[in-house]
């Protein structure tokens, strides 16, 4: 229950001197002033439901620390009706000064109430004016001689007056803005008798009495003097930015769907009505208005609803936004209305000039702070160009989702988060050597209880045709805490969207920090440079593998295991897995497995798995013999998550190891990708999503598949673009599916002045960036109300930045799939733009390149050339008629151009990996997911949007995306001449090309690698091009992999399968090769299955898709 300070208050006389005040003073009949306010200082108001009532309170509970503003946390709280004395909307400790500026007199229009006061108010940091009449502060006093007489305070005691005098003394001086309480005195002569040369004297008067009246708190937390000054809980938060114009309007209803506010039985006869009728039955004759409290921030507005205090929209300035009054805009004459991208909403006022003072304060805000969201920006983006945007990149899952939870656990306000997928217990720094302490949900159940609030909004897929369980993923996080609350979109049937998904992977912490990439939080996607392929846990057992099946990516099916000999050279002792025969007198006997003794992770025998149970018995089997044989000798192999104690036998300084040290050492001694989070897309998609730490996949038989990605943080105005596209569509989302839910609130943009650092460790240098916020959405996935209304910004940022290519393009995507104006099958124009910078610089003879890194096949489960690989055979058609196969592919055209050798300016590769797996050499493809784009050094393009028309067109699946430019720049190199690389960009690409190539950590060494000139002909043809071609020789020659130019049939696929790969027949060869294998570049095979028609037949269910889902 708060309270409410009663300070000291002071009478003026008419000498200009003051006297103590402690009680009510009757007014005096002949005295021009009211003096009825007068109350005792130590009396607080609180409201226990049927009433305000005044209580004592003690003397050493003023309040003297001074803020600058209200927590943002405060828009979090609970709402409090408006009428209730509840209510805290002020800063606490800090006075309101008041000074009336300026005022406008009509004798013709208000004659008994000729003067409009233009009344100013400070309060803190913060400033407003606000436009009253004499009548409106009467009517104001009034209602607090109503409120001070029904109080029933007492006369003070001889004893009170002692304690006041004796604390007066020694409370020491009040804090910034702190003055002497003084008595209000109400001038009561009406405003009809005040002569002209009086009126300096009134507005002394007034301001006195004004100033006076919000010195003392329990008349300035009133209700009414709320309203009066136009004022809510919004008012003095940091962050929101400045004190915007309030106040009580009618808003009509049904803004959510313009048109349908009247009787139009509920859409029976709509259709009979034109335009003209319509508009007379809807907003004229059967239009329901109702109170609001309506307010204008830095970039939205919104209103609040009196009877509950709740927020009931926020709506954000756009490009859309209009705002006019008037009876020819909508029919009334004191009404005004507001036109924006997503929303129609309609206000009517009491007089026309209040409706005039909303009309100029919202075109106001429109020209000044909000300028840069409702005025065109470049590539038609929703959201400016920042400038000196703290920028870092991440390379893979393993650093970026460090960052992630770095950023999450230093929280102080908010978290955003969307995805595609999201998956609870994925672990975002591994190894796991804090237990649980890192894991998602573990991390985000503690921010939430410390108070954070966590917003998350996910994919709502159609779950006969994806198996992400998003409804788990749901359950599972706000079942963590009340303060994360989860939405999913869309509901397909009502919005009648089943093709199309919300594909943006981002995470916004404080509004100052923004995520966006490829990344998603879910399982498979964690993963650093080394790529790894096998991860078998804590022990690698010894098994009879000839009954069992490998399987990847080139034979999802199963192939026969052909285990190798290993060299006596590289042959290490092997434990035996039977019980030793204990020693007649064992000087030292080893320690064995206590109860309490836990290995990585819990594991249950009697876990149903997708594996064969016989194979995976045995595994289970040998693990517990070789345990059984070395007790806890071997148990310092492996980590264990819930240890309480170190062996004190340890060397001291492995207890410092850093994660990445650890990380370095394990040598596949603990699992770094538990349970589900060991996949391979291409064998086994994804199932029994509720049990987590569940294998699906065979790991004895079946290597993991990598995964390659590339995220971005930005900072600062950047950041809070970032998080106003999360704003943007959550309160969209809440409008359609979670609109009386009042635990639900609608969020609030922060403004573009403040920005807090957070303790977030970066792997990278952070570099200060041009930066703009892009995405492709539209009127299903945003909440636009014309169906037209789309962005595409992204698409076009692509399409100017290849334009303006100087020296190269690199593009590292997961799909490829664009095709010319004249093919009807695609829309957007990469590959055209592509095409015509190329002929460009073939033209003017220009050294130009391009390179394109993908995966090899698409990540879809299936069969390559078997009945299910169905939806894996459409998009590798859609990506080889991008590429090179067929006369719209790019490769052709330029061809046809009359290039000789296109691959001399685009070239497309893909990355491979290999390893060993129960003796024997195992391969499998790196999967490219990345969406990037860099230029010359000097730009880039990261996000969530893959190079097909799902996601650029806008109309289709929801992406964001930010494009960056260099500010800053070193000495580099293009062709061999000098050329600025810029820090960021040039940095990015420069690491890149170092893990392809196989570089990191090789600093050091005698490499005769220089990635500085990416265009130049020795570097492009000789190291990046040959390095490619050799890799991808000696796998197709050791594993007689797929996809290969050797397979253009499926005739052909199934003789490569037949065939024994080389590493059975010649053993040292394939080695010398694999040895000889650097890095993970290979070529994407032109001609894979080129022969072959690889559309879905016409009866089957994905031939009755239409074209749009694959491309």
């Amino acid at each position: 229950m708060s309270t409410v300070n009663i300070i000291e208050m002071e009478e003026e006389d008419e000498t200009g001197q003051t006297n103590d005040v402690s009680l009510t003073r009757p007014s005096l009949g002949g005295s021009d002033f009211d003096d009825e306010l007068g109350v005792p200082e130590t009396y607080v108001i609180v409201d226990v439901g049927d009433g305000p009532v005044a209580i004592e309170r003690s003397d050493d509970e003023i309040e003297d620390d001074v803020i600058d503003g209200l927590s943002f946390q405060t828009i979090h709280k609970p709402p409090i009706k408006f009428k209730s004395f509840k209510r805290s909307v002020f800063i606490p400790p800090v006075d309101i000064s008041v000074t009336i500026t300026d005022y406008e007199r009509s004798l013709t229009t208000h004659m008994l109430n000729p003067n409009l006061y233009t009344i100013s108010l400070t309060h803190g940091n913060f400033s407003w004016q606000i436009k009253k009449r004499y009548k409106q502060i009467q009517h104001l006093h009034q209602q607090l001689v109503l409120f001070r007489t029904g109080l029933n305070i007492p006369f003070p005691s001889k004893t009170h007056k002692r304690k006041r005098k004796s604390f007066k003394m020694n409370v020491p001086k009040a804090g910034k803005g702190k003055r002497k309480a003084a008595l209000p005195r109400f001038p009561k002569k009406p405003e009809i008798l005040v002569a002209y040369e009086k009126l300096g004297d009134r507005i002394k008067q007034l301001e006195n009495y004004l100033n006076n009246l919000l010195s003392i708190n329990i008349y300035r937390n009133h209700p009414a003097t709320i309203e009066f000054l136009e004022v809510s809980q919004l008012s003095f938060i940091q962050g929101l930015g400045s004190k915007g114009k309030e106040g009580m309007v009618k808003k009509r209803t049904g803004s959510t769907h313009p048109g349908q506010a009247g009787c139009n039985c509920c859409g029976l006869i709509s259709c009979f009505f034109c335009v003209r009728c319509q508009h007379l039955c809807n907003d004229i004759i059967c239009a329901r208005w109702v109170e609001r409290w309506f307010f204008i921030k830095d970039t939205c507005f919104g209103y609040i609803n009196p009877e509950d205090g709740m927020i009931k929209s926020v709506v954000l300035f756009d490009q859309g936004f209009e705002v006019s009054s008037g009876l020819y805009s909508m029919g009334l004459e004191t009404g005004f209305q507001i036109i924006t991208l997503s929303r129609q909403i309609a206000f009517k006022c009491w007089t026309r000039r209040k409706s005039r003072e909303w009309v100029e304060a919202l075109k106001e805000i429109a020209s000044g702070p909000a300028q840069c969201f409702s005025l065109p920006n470049p590539h038609r983006s929703f959201a400016p160009v920042r400038t000196t945007i703290p920028c870092s990149w991440f390379v893979d899952g393993a650093t970026y989702m460090s960052a992630v939870a770095d950023a999450i656990e230093n929280a102080r306000e908010e978290v955003f988060i969307t995805d595609w997928w999201l998956s609870p217990e994925i672990y975002m720094k591994r190894p796991a050597i804090c237990g649980d302490h890192w894991r998602l949900d573990s991390l985000l159940k503690r921010k939430a209880q410390s108070g954070v609030k966590i917003f998350v909004l996910l994919y709502k897929e159609v779950e006969v045709a994806l198996g992400l369980n998003s409804y788990y993923s749901k359950q599972k996080l706000a079942d963590l805490s009340e303060n994360i609350k989860v939405l999913r979109h869309p509901d397909h049937a009502r919005v009648g969207v089943f093709l199309w998904a919300h594909h943006e992977k981002m995470v916004v912490v404080d509004q100052t920090y923004a995520f966006v990439g490829g990344i998603d939080l879910c399982y498979g996607r964690w993963d650093d440079a080394k790529h790894r392929l096998v991860d078998l846990g804590s022990i690698t057992p010894t098994l009879d593998v000839s009954s069992l099946k490998k399987k990847t990516s080139s034979v999802p099916g199963g192939d026969a295991i052909y285990p190798i000999p290993i060299p006596i050279y590289k042959q290490t002792p092997i434990p035996e897995v039977t019980e030793p025969e204990p020693p007649e007198e064992p000087s030292s006997p080893l320690p064995q497995l206590e109860p309490g003794d836990n290995l990585l992770m819990p594991f249950n025998e009697k876990i149903k798995c997708n594996t064969p149970n016989m194979e995976r018995k045995n595994v289970i089997d040998a693990i517990k013999h070789t345990v059984k044989s070395k007790g806890k000798d071997l148990i310092s192999l492996v980590y264990t998550s819930h240890e309480d104690s170190v062996d004190e036998k340890e060397p001291p300084e492995k207890k410092d190891q850093t994660p990445e040290e650890i990380l370095e050492t394990l040598n596949g001694s603990s699992k770094l990708w538990v349970g589900k989070d060991y996949v391979n897309f291409i064998v086994k998609d994804f199932n029994n999503l509720d049990s987590p730490f569940d294998d699906f996949i065979d790991r004895v038989t079946t290597p993991r598949m990598p995964w390659h990605d590339v995220g971005m943080c930005v900072q600062g105005a950047a950041a809070r673009d970032v998080a106003r596209h999360f704003i943007q569509r959550w309160n969209a989302t809440k409008l359609e599916k979670a609109k009386s839910n009042k635990t639900y609130p609608y969020l609030l943009p922060k403004n573009y002045d403040d920005f807090k650092s957070l303790p977030v460790v970066f792997p990278n240098e952070v570099h200060h960036v041009t930066c703009q916020v892009l995405r492709s959405v539209s009127t299903w996935s945003c909440g636009f109300l014309e169906p037209d209304t789309v962005e595409q910004s992204i698409h076009e940022a692509y399409i100017d930045t290849i334009n303006k290519a100087q020296h190269y393009i690199y593009i590292e995507n997961q799909f490829f799939i664009s095709l010319p104006y004249s093919n009807p099958h695609t829309k957007n124009q990469i590959a055209e733009a592509l095409y015509k910078r190329i002929i460009r610089a073939y033209k003017a003879k220009e050294v130009f390149r391009v390179f394109v890194i993908m995966p090899l096949l698409p990540g879809f489960e299936g069969e390559v050339g078997g009945p299910t690989g169905t939806s894996l055979h459409a998009i590798t058609h859609w990506n080889y008629a991008s590429i090179s196969q067929g006369k719209d592919a790019i490769l052709n055209r330029l061809k046809e151009y009359g290039i000789e050798d296109p691959t001399d300016y685009i070239s497309f590769y893909g990355l491979r990996n290999h390893s060993t797996l129960n003796c024997e050499p195992i391969t499998e493809l790196v999967y490219v997911h990345s969406k990037l784009m860099i230029v010359d050094d000097k730009i880039v393009i990261c996000g969530s949007a893959n190079i097909n028309d799902r996601s650029l067109i806008g109309k289709r699946d929801s992406e964001i995306a930010v494009l960056i430019e260099d500010e800053a720049f070193d000495d580099g190199v293009m062709n061999g001449k000098s050329f600025p690389c810029g820090k960021f960009a040039g940095s990015l690409r420069k690491y890149l090309f170092k893990e392809h190539l196989g570089l990191l950590g090789k600093e050091h060494e005698m490499i005769d690698f220089d990635i500085t000139d990416p265009i130049s002909d020795y570097f492009y043809k000789e190291i990046w091009y040959k390095t490619a071609s050799l890799n991808t020789e000696f796998y197709e020659k050791v594993f007689h992999c797929i996809p290969t130019d050797k397979v253009e049939t499926f005739a052909d696929l199934k003789r490569s399968h037949e065939e024994k790969p080389l590493y059975i027949d010649e053993i040292s060869r394939a080695e010398k090769m694999l040895e000889s294998i650097q890095g993970h570049l290979v070529l994407l095979p032109l001609n894979f299955l080129k022969e072959e028609y690889l559309m879905p037949a016409v009866a089957s269910v994905e031939g009755i898709m239409p074209t749009s889902l694959w491309t």
